[in-house]
């Protein structure tokens, strides 16, 4: 991602994953979904090298003839001395062969330092057992990734995934914590911005843009706790029932009075409906900073690496 049917390590992933290795996150045990390709030429990996303070000789074999390869060596670099594969089918080699839609066996569970998904999950059709199979997987201490795309990649897989999806599984109602959650567009400029929790700002954290882009989330496992005894809910909605509910009054059976703004889009469509449907449009494309990068309550900039 992105582009093409191969998981694998491009140079923004690589970043992000050093920058979990400068912060000493353990890769001793480390499993990924799929085995990974590795995307870096050696002149790119040569300049992260240094750019993360390391020495490109010190690491042979991250620098083989072959382009695209497999990226056991990248991971060796992280620091994985166990590293397991998970595939449902053995055609590009994974140690582990399992059907991810189906629960892991019990000996893979809290037994990893690091559980990463590299452009799986968004395939797997039951989502749900998927996502709890990853989590069960880490230990206590440790840390899950997931790299999945998250605007423009219609047709790429079953799913594209929201930040509101993982803010809200990887919850210490779970027992996990976002350390770091990031959009990356992979447009021409290669922007990195923060992404911030909706409920924190009490408001969807929405994006329509022209170019793709995938979100990487780094979470740790706090406490062994049952996943999912409380469904995940939208925040917004459980904001909503939650204020109904302390209000503690009976369901209106009649619709709310019309605010100002509501009046005037009501009279358009009545009078002019091609003008209000144009605006209605506007409204809801990039245009509107509501949906866009510039909406500073729920993306920050970030310089790279983060």
């Amino acid at each position: 991602m992105p582009g093409g049917k191969s998981m694998g390590i491009d140079i923004e992933t690589a970043r992000f994953l050093l920058a979990r290795r400068r912060e000493k996150a353990s890769f001793d045990r480390c499993v990924t979904l799929g085995r990974q390709h590795c995307f870096l030429g050696n002149k790119e990996t040569r300049g992260l090298l240094k750019e993360f303070g390391l020495l490109p000789k010190d690491f042979p074999k991250l620098f083989p003839e072959a382009y695209p390869r497999y990226a056991e060596p990248f991971w060796e670099m992280l620091g994985a001395k166990d590293l397991a594969t998970i595939d449902a089918s053995d055609f590009e080699g994974a140690t582990r062969v399992h059907d991810m839609n189906q629960p892991v066996p019990t000996a893979w569970h809290e037994a990893h330092d690091v559980v990463c998904d590299i452009g799986t999950l968004e395939h797997v059709f039951n989502f749900p057992m998927a996502i709890r199979n990853c989590l069960e997987m880490v230990k206590l201490g440790g840390h899950f990734f997931a790299q999945t795309p998250a605007n423009n990649y219609f047709g790429h897989g079953f799913y594209q995934f929201s930040p509101e999806l993982f803010f809200r599984v990887l919850s210490p109602a779970n027992g996990f914590q976002i350390q770091h959650c990031v959009a990356v567009e992979y447009g021409v400029r290669r922007r990195w911005f923060a992404v911030t929790d909706p409920e924190a700002i009490r408001a969807r954290v929405t994006l329509i843009n022209a170019a793709p882009v995938v979100l990487f989330v780094w979470a740790k496992r706090m406490e062994i706790v049952p996943l999912f005894r409380t469904t995940p809910q939208q925040s917004d909605y459980a904001s909503a029932w939650a204020a109904s509910a302390t209000q503690g009054s009976a369901p209106s059976q009649s619709p709310p009075a019309l605010q100002p703004q509501q009046r005037l889009q009501r009279a358009l469509i009545e009078n002019v409906p091609k003008l209000a449907r144009t605006l209605e449009s506007l409204r809801s494309s990039r245009f509107n900073r509501k949906h866009a990068f510039t909406n500073r309550r729920a993306y920050s900039r970030l310089a790279k690496p983060e």
